[in-house]
């Protein structure tokens, strides 16, 4: 069934595909004055942190109030679990960053939160 979309989740790994989302949401219309968690998953670095940083500054300077930050576990995990903690309506991230090689051996994170995840997923490639 429809419901409308209220809030969303950026998916942040640091990645191309990952600020490609963050640019085009900040420049579109589309989600203008809905909340947004910004979530990287794994432990922080200067680089990734950095990136972190500049993803939300991009948002914010657009308007949008983010809620920016790391957690720890599986990605698929983590993800899957604040989407349900925080009622997400809508799941952006970028799609398919390894090789089909290893997606095909080792499966992919985008592959399992499309699988898992009850909510809309927007991927960037």
């Amino acid at each position: 069934a429809f419901k409308p979309i209220n809030k969303f989740l950026i998916a942040f790994d640091g990645g191309e595909s990952a600020m490609k989302a963050v640019r085009h949401i900040a420049s579109g219309k589309l989600f203008t004055g809905l909340p947004c968690t910004l979530l990287s998953v794994g432990k922080p670095n200067d680089t990734l942190q950095a990136k972190l940083d500049d993803a939300a500054t991009i948002l914010r300077n657009a308007g949008y109030t983010v809620d920016a930050g790391f957690a720890s576990g599986e990605p698929e995990d983590v993800i899957k679990d604040k989407i349900e903690a925080e009622n997400i309506d809508l799941l952006v991230m970028g799609a398919y960053g390894h090789s089909r090689i290893r997606n095909l051996i080792i499966g992919s994170t985008t592959t399992e939160m499309v699988r898992s995840c009850h909510v809309p997923v927007m991927m960037f490639r």
